[in-house]
């Protein structure tokens, strides 16, 4: 796999093509998009625990926080939020809050295995170590985190991190095999369009232009794929 798309990580996407869309594109994208992982942060100090997690989320709600292969990495976001606010633990709602760094997310996840606020630990974790280059660890967090988030939204964003993560890795094969199953399901949302995007930049670089440009097509076709349509639309015009 060409370094260009997957190796460069989140913190050069902005070198990655084709180029980011508009804010008015943007602004078609769907809500999933727009949220930043829920970390909380010292300038809110004094406000209330709750109201701390929302505001932070409030305030950050238009940032997209980095681009694999130019394509929107969806984040933890909103649905964090929903699991954090639904935990029926206090005390575990808690303990999740005042893991800070990835050190004590990781020993929270190990202490709560199998629950939903233990994924997105494991989730957080993953995609710090996706930023950092280290993708074999980062496959395997991300792995681990679909246990725990069961049938949310992020389950398919974690599944779209171990894949990419796979590729970046040197496992082309099992990465776009993996994608190819979340494009291909049942279940049809912004994760199966993103997925959908990033295998065809991965056949794309494969070889494979010809299974690249139906699935750009494929996605370029119908509006409800949202930015992914867009950036699709672009990938084939770059191949024809």
């Amino acid at each position: 796999m060409n370094e260009k798309f997957f190796r460069k990580g989140p913190l050069n996407a902005a070198k990655n093509r084709p180029s980011l869309p508009s804010e008015a594109e943007l602004a078609g994208a769907p809500a999933a998009d727009e949220r930043k992982t829920v970390i909380l942060d010292e300038d809110l100090e004094g406000v209330d625990l709750e109201d701390r997690v929302w505001l932070y989320w409030k305030r950050n709600r238009n940032f997209i926080i980095f681009t694999i292969t130019a394509a929107f990495a969806i984040v933890i976001g909103v649905q964090a939020w929903k699991i954090y606010r639904a935990s029926a633990s206090e005390s575990l709602s808690a303990a999740y809050c005042a893991a800070a760094t990835p050190e004590e997310l990781a020993k929270f996840a190990a202490e709560n295995p199998g629950t939903a606020l233990a994924g997105v630990a494991l989730l957080q974790n993953a995609d710090a170590a996706y930023k950092a280059g280290k993708y074999a660890e980062a496959e395997k967090l991300y792995s681990q985190s679909v246990g725990g988030l069961g049938n949310s939204p992020l389950a398919q964003r974690a599944k779209i991190g171990a894949a990419v993560s796979a590729i970046s890795a040197g496992n082309a094969e099992n990465g776009m095999a993996e994608l190819e199953k979340i494009f291909k399901g049942a279940a049809k949302s912004a994760y199966s369009a993103q997925a959908g995007y990033l295998l065809g930049l991965a056949k794309a670089q494969s070889g494979k232009a010809d299974e690249a440009k139906a699935i750009f097509k494929e996605l370029s076709d119908s509006e409800q794929n949202g930015v992914f349509a867009i950036l699709a639309g672009q990938e084939l015009a770059n191949l024809n």
